[in-house]
């Protein structure tokens, strides 16, 4: 009975001992809400597996523990999955972004493995982390307050001693700048050759993204400024390049704050921040270059204030504040993605060669920023090897597309070139033929200052070669008549004195002349003066007895003219309308108006009128209505027309037979 119960506690010993080795050599220990141990299916870490620790984790809010002060037993909070620390509740209360906190993990791993590294992701922002009781790294300076503490946020890969089977991870975060805290993604472990060759690849591909965007940024801005300015759509594409280049760089590997070590973490994601914002602008700019005259007017203009906006809520927010401008700004790219592809489609309708090769670049690019949207969600973080990839298939797309629009404007300037050449050479042709006709004026103004002077020389002539036999022959026929005075009968008298009606004809004819003549060689010189005062004036000379009834305008105006043209229409106009009229009493209106910039005359009379046929008549050099008239000229309606036309203005007359006539005509000012 002893020999039996002896092996039946011996057997339970060994049981009790195989079940714990069978745990500590196969098993994940970890600790949930109700501190039990929970058993983790056995992990074989070959050679391309990896480990997510995301789960049961310690979590002491607001307090910086170490590994010695663990040994106490201190209460944890609460047992989390690893996520930002504002998704946790304690006390019924969700935790802010600003605080501080201590992760505590203890897991094993079997002892025949390969050599094993943990990666730990960057946290937000300031970490501390021991293993097995030992310090191994510090990124920044984790401090209880802000001004105390350095925020600094790096991935790190740390080897697991390959002795070891049982382990504890004490990880502490402080956040003082980021709308997230704490560490939001999972440790990572698997072999280090596969930790290492994943980062390399990883490097790799950052290397690659950020040297091409780059390379393809400045080669941009370089040929816009030194080369082909022209073209605005080449300077917002380098702009572009340059943004993500850098924020690519400074985001995943901050080389700046090894060359300035106390330089403020906020800052430096400020300038990311405003990088993210400003390329997403010109990327869109470069868009609305291309598509010029299909995007709204005020397309550029919105996303111009749009990203001063969002620019300055960047500089003037505090932590955390603008670190939550991340996601409105990726919904305004989503929408501007979408009237994007309303644009290609409606310029594809229009058959523009070059939207099809951007349609494939926005299918492109669409599709590699939404996968870059998940990667910053944290959902495909692997992914982001393929983002970088994506992204420089998509920009050196666009980089085709602006050569081949180069490559057309260039042709377009040869053409412009060629043509301008054959231009030249036509114009070279058309000033040889410009000096001719220069010569050709030079010679005609010579023969024109000849014919003034000749012109000259026949108004002297007439002036006294012409009237002077005919003042002599007056002057003899009236001796004549003195002589013959006594014999001559009613037929003789009757002939003398329709000879002297032909020399005073003939008198009046080269007085007309004369005057036709030196209208266009007068003094053109303008003063201001007034109307009526004028043609109170004119009245006196004409109407000196009263003997007909001549009405001013109602409204004296001012008058800038050539006094002496101004006074001789009006002196011709009312001297027609008193001789001609068959009234006992001449009844004449005169009326004026400034209409924009020229006065409206019109001189009307209660006259005999004229008949339409005959309008255009008058206004003829001799011509004359009354044939029988030996006073008239057929001269003085064509010097009103002349200088009224020498003034830029237009004569016309409304007239019937017996219902008297009205000559309007207006006068530049």
């Amino acid at each position: 009975m002893y020999k039996l119960n002896y092996q039946i506690v011996k057997s339970f010993v060994c049981y009790l001992l195989l079940f714990f080795a069978v745990n500590q050599s196969f098993g994940f220990n970890s600790i949930n809400n109700d501190s039990t141990k929970v058993k983790f299916k056995r992990i074989d870490l070959d050679f391309n597996s990896e480990y997510h620790l995301d789960s049961g984790w310690e979590f002491y809010w607001n307090k910086l523990l170490e590994p010695k002060d663990l040994i106490k037993n201190i209460e944890c909070d609460t047992i989390i999955n690893l996520n930002d620390w504002t998704e946790f509740t304690l006390n019924n209360k969700k935790l802010t972004s600003f605080g501080y906190a201590t992760y505590r993990l203890q897991f094993s791993i079997p002892l025949n493995r390969p050599n094993t590294s943990i990666f730990i992701p960057p946290a937000y922002s300031a970490s501390k982390t021991w293993i097995n009781g030992k310090l191994v790294s510090e990124i920044g300076k984790v401090a209880t307050e802000k001004n105390k503490t350095l925020h600094r946020r790096f991935p790190q890969t740390l080897p697991l001693d390959i002795h070891e089977s049982n382990f504890e991870i004490v990880i502490q975060v402080a956040n003082f700048y980021h709308n997230k805290g704490g560490i939001d993604k999972p440790l990572i472990i698997a072999n280090s050759e596969y930790l290492n060759t994943k980062a390399r690849k990883k490097i790799m591909a950052d290397m690659l993204f950020i040297g091409c965007l780059g390379f393809i940024g400045v080669f941009f801005l370089l040929f816009f400024f030194f080369y082909w300015n022209k073209d605005n759509a080449i300077f917002h594409l380098g702009i572009a390049c340059v943004c993500l280049s850098y924020m690519a760089l400074s985001s995943r590997y901050a080389p700046f704050t090894d060359v300035f070590p106390s330089i403020s973490w906020a800052f430096l994601t400020k300038i990311e921040y405003l990088s993210l914002f400003y390329a997403g602008t010109a990327a869109s700019m470069f868009f609305d270059k291309i598509f010029k005259g299909f995007t709204h007017r005020l397309y550029s203009k919105t996303l111009l204030y749009g990203f001063y906006f969002l620019a300055i809520l960047v500089i003037l927010l505090p932590a955390p504040y603008f670190t939550k401008l991340v996601l409105p700004f990726l919904t305004l790219m989503i929408i501007n993605i979408l009237y994007v592809f309303f644009i290609i489609a409606k310029s594809i309708r229009e058959n523009r060669h070059d939207s099809i090769l951007l349609l494939v670049s926005m299918l492109l690019g669409t599709a590699v920023f939404f996968l870059h949207i998940f990667v910053f969600l944290g959902r495909l973080e692997n992914a982001i090897i393929y983002v970088n990839f994506g992204y420089i298939l998509v920009f050196l797309s666009l980089s085709m597309l602006l050569m081949f629009r180069f490559s057309t404007s260039f042709k377009q300037l040869e053409r412009a070139k060629e043509f301008a050449i054959k231009q030249r050479k036509e114009i070279s042709l058309k000033s040889n033929e410009l000096s001719k006709v220069n010569l050709e004026l030079k010679e005609n103004l010579r023969q024109l200052e000849s014919y003034n002077a000749e012109l000259d020389s026949f108004n002297h002539i007439v002036s006294h070669d012409l009237k002077a036999p005919l003042v002599a022959m007056d002057t003899l026929i009236t001796f004549i008549e003195e002589d013959l005075a006594l014999v001559l009968d009613e037929n003789a008298k009757k002939h003398f004195s329709l000879l002297k009606g032909r020399i005073t004809k003939m008198d009046a004819l080269i007085n007309g002349l004369l005057e036709y003549s030196k209208v266009a060689k007068g003094n053109k010189g303008k003063k201001l003066f007034s109307l009526n005062e004028l043609l109170k004036e004119v009245i006196d000379i004409l109407n000196h007895s009263n003997e007909n009834s001549i009405h001013l305008p109602d409204e004296d105006i001012q008058v800038k003219a050539n006094r002496i043209e101004l006074e001789h229409v009006f002196q011709n106009l009312i001297s027609n309308a008193i001789k001609y009229n068959d009234k006992e009493k001449a009844i004449i209106k005169i009326s004026a108006l400034i209409i924009d910039d020229e006065y409206l005359f019109s001189v009307s009379d209660n006259g005999p009128g004229i008949d339409v046929k005959y309008h255009a008549k008058i206004f003829e050099m001799f011509s004359q209505l009354n044939k029988n008239d030996e006073t008239s000229t057929g001269i003085g309606l064509t010097i009103v027309q002349k200088l009224v036309s020498e003034n830029h203005g237009f004569i016309s007359v409304e007239s019937e037979p017996d219902k008297g006539t009205t000559f309007k005509f207006t006068w530049k000012i």
